[in-house]
């Protein structure tokens, strides 16, 4: 992937695949990221944040599923997950899943 190309997915508000402007620390992971889906729970102080993310240079593609405090105050991809947990699957994987979420549904 050549310098400053996304993905199709990739949500330019929260790519940070090239960096931050005013980022003198490299503080945010290098990543490419999709517009995230906010699923409500029944808790309404709580939600489930899923998306996509990929290195910079558009390989080794995940779905990151993480609970996050409503409302999120901040951009989206920095709120800190509940517990401090999150799911990370790797893209393959994250396939899989939602084929067996949907046999289970």
């Amino acid at each position: 992937m050549d310098m400053q190309s996304h993905p199709n997915w990739c949500t330019r508000s929260a790519c940070t695949a090239y960096g931050v402007e005013g980022d003198i620390n490299d503080a945010f992971e290098r990543w490419h990221r999709s517009e995230p889906l906010l699923v409500q729970t029944s808790d309404p102080t709580t939600g489930l944040v899923v998306h996509k993310f990929a290195e910079a240079d558009g390989t080794d593609e995940h779905i990151e599923l993480a609970a996050v405090a409503l409302p999120v105050t901040r951009p989206w991809y920095l709120a800190e997950p509940q517990q401090g947990r999150t799911i990370v699957l790797r893209q393959e994987f994250a396939d899989v899943l939602v084929q067996a979420v949907v046999q289970l549904a």
